[in-house]
């Protein structure tokens, strides 16, 4: 099955070196803020996966454990196209879990620096997020709320 993440980016057409750089990044982004969420789970697997050896991902699972990952370099060999999806990719990782916290702002403004952006991009991108996460939790109080009432058929 073909992963295709929120901004249409599909990682099956990335280089191996991109791959990698984007399994460590979304490693990163799960685990930015101490934990792993259960919505946070698809995402660690499908990283995983793009690691091209059982050594590696094994690796990666011991410093997703320890909270330990290895420091990124410059994504290698991107468009700026690509930079900006990955960059929205990550942050709808982040906040899948519906919550944006001190330590996951960090972990945004430092990759956008890798990926070469500057504070105020990054800031219009967190908004972004925050707002998308206000939108899930009213989704969420409108089904409460809708759940509970009675129907109302005119036919």
């Amino acid at each position: 099955m073909e992963f295709q993440l929120t901004s249409g980016l599909q990682p099956e057409l990335l280089e191996d070196d991109q791959k990698k750089w984007l399994a460590y990044a979304i490693c990163g982004a799960i685990t930015s803020d101490g934990s792993v969420a259960p919505e946070e789970l698809e995402y660690l697997e499908r990283a995983l996966s793009f690691l091209p050896s059982e050594s590696e991902v094994n690796n990666m699972m011991r410093a997703v454990k320890d909270q330990k990952l290895p420091e990124l370099d410059r994504f290698p060999g991107a468009t700026r196209e690509m930079e900006v999806k990955i960059f929205i990719d990550l942050t709808s990782v982040i906040s899948v879990d519906n919550v944006l916290g001190a330590n996951e702002i960090d972990y945004l403004l430092h990759i956008g620096r890798k990926l070469g952006f500057g504070r105020e991009f990054v800031r219009v991108v967190i908004r972004w997020a925050s707002e998308g996460i206000v939108w899930r939790r009213k989704m969420q109080h409108l089904i409460d709320a809708g759940s509970s009432l009675e129907a109302e058929y005119t036919d």
